[in-house]
């Protein structure tokens, strides 16, 4: 596009939102280029606005329209995935300044919040405002935004007993790719965000949709009672031991509010340990203890508590349980308040910047059946071995057991591109062969991974999903480059 056009453009933008909030300066645009740790290509943003409000939002998406310009939604860049890199240029719609709490519904236990909040902007709310409920938080950082993480599936430390993300969500409020604004769930004919029946349920057209249908600029989310928690550890020599103890109390036991675990590699790296070449590769071939799990138990008296974890010790059969304090007694004193963080996300620390030295991670993350949660990590330690690399394993039981996530991450040094290029290769062979797998399908994946996500789709599903997408963005303005 001529300078001319996007000078014009430029100006316009500012009669929307004010000159202080738009900018195509490049030591402004260079940040939205990326996602911040990842492996994936850079794309280019050509221009970048703050909007203050659902109208304003409005306005530059029928802008976009007017000249044919790819417009971008971003909250903080760090999916993981590449999904906000704008791919084909055009308008980053920075949503920071559309943070507010809008409304917390105590008896319906319910907020809605606006599409750029934050999870420090909710916990914090919640813990300052309305402290007998809470919502259900990932292991991310307080810069990350609630509404992308619910959209993309992503998983929280309520996850057991609530399941995915996209289940939090009661309702949207959405500008289409054309300008239109919508309102989805029972938002849509009164003004309470308590759910999405009994109505058509029209908030699917925008979860897994990476941005591509619209620009989500509030959102009602579940919020959940804050009962007393306790967390055990269980411990297990493997993965597939630890795994079968995990089916097993996921199907005998109440109460469980989360269940998660991580391998030894991940472990070392969420205390704060940076990798050394001494490390293990293949931590179970060498001897050590390579399960960690976590089980989030709530209760509301002392009584039932000890009911609840007697069932837990009896329901896992093999292992070692433990309180977590009595573990966390195990590691050095300055480890332990990064392990205590981990049971109260969000968390500031993460293992893909602080292991290896150079602050690159990506991840290869997978929803998949519980038959394949071990093999999908003895195939993925396998290849990371290949490439001399640590494979961080981290998975998580959803939906009371009947799903479950796994993801390896690989850590690099993201100021040597040589490095990174290897890291990329190590991670698109682990893609390839966890997909021998039958059940495995990526979750947050860059444009690769989702292309063999569709490779194994039906002709007549995919042709539905192009249907759709143009229906609601007729001149392909709505993040090009990411979905289908």
């Amino acid at each position: 596009m001529v300078l001319a056009v996007w000078l014009e453009v430029r100006r316009e933008l500012e009669r929307v939102v004010g000159s202080e909030y738009v900018s195509s300066d490049p030591e402004v645009t260079f940040l939205y280029h990326w996602d911040f740790v990842t492996a994936e290509e850079p794309g280019v943003c050509d221009i970048v606005v703050m909007p203050g409000s659902t109208r304003e939002v409005q306005e530059v998406v029928r802008l976009a329209n007017k000249w044919r310009i790819p417009v971008v939604p971003w909250v903080s860049g760090v999916n993981i995935g590449g999904l906000a890199t704008p791919r084909r240029g055009g308008i980053v719609v920075d949503l920071r300044r559309m943070n507010r709490i809008l409304e917390v519904n105590e008896d319906d236990m319910y907020a809605v919040v606006e599409g750029g909040t934050t999870w420090g902007d909710l916990k914090g709310h919640l813990e300052r405002h309305h402290p007998d409920l809470r919502p259900g938080v990932p292991w991310a950082p307080a810069g990350a935004g609630v509404v992308p993480c619910y959209l993309c599936y992503g998983f929280t430390d309520l996850s057991f007993m609530a399941g995915t993300g996209a289940d939090f969500l009661n309702g949207l409020e959405v500008v289409l790719p054309t300008g239109e604004v919508v309102r989805t769930g029972s938002c849509m004919c009164t003004s309470y965000w308590h759910s999405r029946a009994p109505l058509p349920d029209l908030t699917g057209l925008f979860v897994g949709w990476d941005g591509a249908t619209g620009i989500v600029t509030k959102a009602g989310v579940k919020l959940w009672p804050n009962l007393p928690t306790e967390y055990l550890i269980l411990l297990a020599d493997t993965v597939r031991d630890g795994v079968e103890a995990f089916k097993r109390v996921a199907r005998k036991c109440t109460g469980i509010l989360d269940m998660c675990f991580v391998n030894y590699t991940w472990l070392m790296s969420l205390l704060g340990y940076h990798e050394k070449e001494e490390d293990p590769l293949d931590p179970e071939e060498a001897g050590v203890q390579d399960f960690y799990g976590l089980i989030a138990v709530a209760a509301s008296s002392e009584r039932e508590m000890e009911a609840k974890k007697e069932a837990i010790e009896e329901a896992a059969g093999t292992g070692v349980l433990a309180d977590l304090e009595a573990v966390m007694e195990l590691f050095p004193e300055e480890a332990r308040p990064q392990g205590y963080a981990l049971v109260n996300p969000p968390i500031h620390f993460y293992n893909c910047w602080n292991y290896s030295y150079g602050g690159g991670g990506e991840w290869v993350g997978c929803y998949l059946s519980s038959r394949h949660v071990a093999s999908y990590y003895r195939i993925a330690v396998s290849v990371a071995k290949k490439y001399g690399r640590h494979a961080q394993m981290y998975g998580r039981v959803m939906s009371g057991g009947h799903h479950w996530i796994a993801r390896v991450n690989i850590s690099f040094n993201k100021d040597d591109p040589s490095d990174i290029e290897a890291a990329r290769r190590c991670l698109m062979e682990i893609d390839e062969k966890v997909r021998q797998l039958p059940s495995v399908v990526r979750y947050k994946a860059p444009s690769w991974a989702k292309e063999r996500n569709f490779s194994r789709a039906s002709p007549d599903s995919l042709e539905l999903i192009k249907r759709v997408r143009r229906l609601l963005d007729p001149n392909g303005v709505m993040n090009p480059g990411h979905g289908l």
